[in-house]
């Protein structure tokens, strides 16, 4: 691949050398690589920072002790839910919930979903729960 330099002396009438009619695209290549060095070396600088917070390290590697009587909300396929061992409406599990967590001082609830209960109720338990004081919320699993 070489370069055409001149037009190879070829002479018009006048003798002068005629006009060629074609584009020379050595200077564009070299502006196309510049750029590109350019951009290559501006990306890095230009995308923005995520500030993460990580975790220190504890001291105690013990974990807590689970309370005495943890608050478990069951959500049956059926739509029935039960905190505890007792039956509830939806619109009374906030306040129930909030009652038992005033004597807890972790603010954990666990919940124990059927399979087959729709997600969105299931969510929508954890939300009012969230919304009553909880500050942790475990799902509990079946081996």
């Amino acid at each position: 691949m070489g370069m055409a330099v001149g037009n190879g002396g070829q002479r018009n009438g006048a003798g002068r050398f005629a006009a060629r009619g074609e584009i020379n695209v050595t200077p564009l290549i070299d502006i196309v690589l510049v750029l590109l060095i350019v951009f290559m070396v501006m990306t890095p600088v230009m995308l923005k920072e995520l500030l993460t917070k990580i975790p220190q390290e504890q001291s105690d590697n013990t974990p807590q002790p689970p309370a005495d009587n943890p608050i478990v909300v069951s959500l049956a396929a059926d739509g029935t839910i039960a905190l505890g061992s007792e039956v509830v409406v939806l619109e009374s599990l906030g306040g129930a919930v909030a009652e038992k967590l005033a004597h807890d001082r972790q603010k954990v609830v666990f919940f124990r979903i059927d399979d087959h209960a729709r997600y969105g109720r299931a969510v929508k338990l954890m939300d009012l729960c969230k919304g009553a004081g909880a500050t942790t919320l475990g799902i509990v699993t079946n081996k």
